[in-house]
């Protein structure tokens, strides 16, 4: 960290492992005597290019690291600390612990985080296709064809299961947080700063999240866990079907009434009736009878499209390894996630390539050629 004090560098970073240390308050005149070296750290490694976005925390600025030949860009979340209060300085933290934890090829990339300019700067990978939502305005009203519909609700699938697999709920999970690579063939989940860390026994009441994708229970003031997740992720599946919102109004009263009794246009002509019947479940209002992203994963009219997903994703990723690392290995910072990141991404493809194998080597009904094919599929995601 340039000329940071090493020995309070070795503080923070140590202090940032802890998952049980909460960060103590930046005082104004620590960050004034720091501000010199921080902000030449920053303009040395990167250089601004433009604000993509601005949040309730800060804003996020695309950059491109200086001296890297590829040219690879990054965002880089800027969150002031000034006058933020403890609750929120540790909501902040929890954003970069949960990003530093979760290592999957369907959630967003984390690089480094440090301070700079009275603010905290987190580096992240850029997805370069825009969002989900950008996608559905360029259809111009032209219907995505179902197969390819399916394999970015798969990819989103996957990424959900990883997430809850850490008792971690998104809930904001919408079409604008959900990230696309350059060629709009990969998603990556995205914003967790309003996410919610539970415990097995643990619920979450706080009403937090975009109006249109609330589940009835968040809306309601009830208590919610991991289904309301399933319910914005049936959301999506419609948008993606019908290129428009599941609940729409003039008003956020009309929104939410909507929602609690849900009603909304059915599905078009242009959707399987097995499509349309997977909505039907995953946008119901009782969540005991919403499915699990297991139960979703191993029915059926998904299950087909899985591995065909995890040997895209493996192929892709692979790729894409060197790319990612090597820009911060010249430039002499050191990524968070690292070659870590990347074997955890291989293994949880792999692991999921097999898991999807044993399951579809379960169904009795159906047919050798597509369990022979599932056995080849899983043999050459271990090989990749």
């Amino acid at each position: 960290y340039c000329s940071l004090n090493p020995r309070w560098v070795g503080r923070q970073l140590a202090a940032a492992k802890s998952s049980s240390h909460r960060w103590k308050r930046v005082e104004s005149r620590t960050i004034r005597s720091r501000q010199m070296s921080e902000d030449r750290k920053m303009e040395d490694n990167f250089e601004k290019i433009r604000v993509v976005g601005r949040g309730a925390f800060g804003v996020c600025w695309l950059c491109k690291k200086r001296g890297d030949e590829t040219g690879e860009k990054v965002i880089i979340k800027m969150i002031p600390l000034h006058g933020l209060s403890q609750k929120e300085e540790n909501e902040i933290k929890g954003e970069a612990d949960l990003l530093r934890k979760m290592q999957h090829p369907m959630i967003i990339g984390y690089y480094d985080y440090f301070t700079c300019e009275g603010s905290i700067a987190i580096v992240m990978q850029y997805a370069e296709g825009g969002t989900l939502e950008n996608l559905i305005r360029d259809q111009r009203g032209l219907h995505l064809s179902e197969a390819n519909v399916l394999k970015y609700f798969t990819q989103i699938l996957l990424g959900l299961e990883y997430m809850h697999s850490l008792s971690i709920v998104h809930r904001d999970l919408k079409t604008q947080n959900i990230l696309l690579n350059r060629k709009r063939t990969l998603i990556k989940l995205s914003d967790f700063g309003v996410s919610k860390q539970l415990n097995t026994r643990s619920v979450a009441s706080t009403l937090i999240g975009t109006p249109n994708y609330l589940s009835p229970e968040m809306v309601e003031g009830r208590t919610y866990n991991q289904k309301s997740d399933i319910w914005a992720l049936g959301c999506v599946l419609y948008e993606l079907f019908m290129l428009r919102r599941a609940f729409d109004g003039e008003n956020l009263p009309a929104i939410v009434m909507k929602i609690t009794k849900q009603q909304y246009a059915p599905l078009g002509n242009h959707v399987s009736k097995e499509s349309r019947d997977l909505v039907s479940k995953i946008l119901s209002g009782n969540e005991n009878t919403r499915p699990t992203v297991k139960d979703i994963l191993t029915c059926p009219l998904i299950l087909s499209y899985t591995l065909t997903v995890v040997l895209d994703t493996g192929r892709i990723m692979g790729n894409a390894a060197d790319k990612r690392r090597a820009p911060f290995d010249r430039a002499g910072l050191r990524s968070r996630t690292g070659s870590d990141s990347i074997s955890g991404s291989a293994s949880s493809t792999m692991a999921t390539g097999l898991r999807m194998q044993n399951i579809m080597a379960s169904q009795s009904t159906r047919s050798t050629s597509f369990s022979t094919a599932s056995t080849v599929a899983a043999a050459t995601v271990r090989k990749g």
